[in-house]
């Protein structure tokens, strides 16, 4: 197949699951975040502290700060760290995340509070629910079928280092 072809078939998939999924509403999942700010929000929960927000033995031997450093998360999310700030702040402002001085210094690094880890397990559950209302229909051979064709999407985009 001809990449011009391939580049339309990508784009016509992406409108459709867009789409079909919500992703270009003004929220996510009737949640009061955008989808760049539930981004934000998962990925804060995902680097999170163990529960009880206590660093593990090692962690506190060593003073490691697991929590991400804003540069890091602008990084990943391939953010422009000024809006990144700006949706930390937000979050910070809701109660839903805390900043606080990092290793290094001038380097801010964010955590979820238990408002934000609950706020965050408030959104998981509803994209579970939403999904899952997506394939429900599915029998179980399309359903391995779709599965199959996901992560071979993931793993031919990664091998082509996208």
């Amino acid at each position: 197949m001809p990449h011009e072809a391939l580049v339309h078939e990508i784009r016509r998939f992406n409108r459709f699951y867009t789409g079909l999924v919500g992703l270009l509403d003004e929220t996510l999942m009737q949640s009061p975040y955008t989808l760049a700010e539930a981004r934000v929000l998962f990925e804060l929960g995902r680097k999170a502290r163990p529960a009880g927000g206590q660093a593990g033995l090692l962690a506190r031997m060593f003073d490691l700060d697991l929590a991400p450093a804003a540069s890091e998360l602008a990084g990943e999310l391939n953010l422009a760290p000024a809006y990144l700030m700006r949706v930390l702040r937000k979050f910070a402002a809701m109660g839903l995340a805390e900043m606080r001085d990092g290793p290094e210094s001038g380097q801010s690094v964010f955590s979820l509070t238990a408002r934000g880890r609950a706020a965050l397990a408030d959104l998981e559950a509803a994209t579970g629910r939403d999904l899952a209302r997506l394939i429900a229909k599915l029998e179980d051979r399309q359903a391995a079928e779709l599965s199959d064709a996901l992560k071979r999407v993931t793993r031919l985009l990664a091998a082509a280092g996208m």
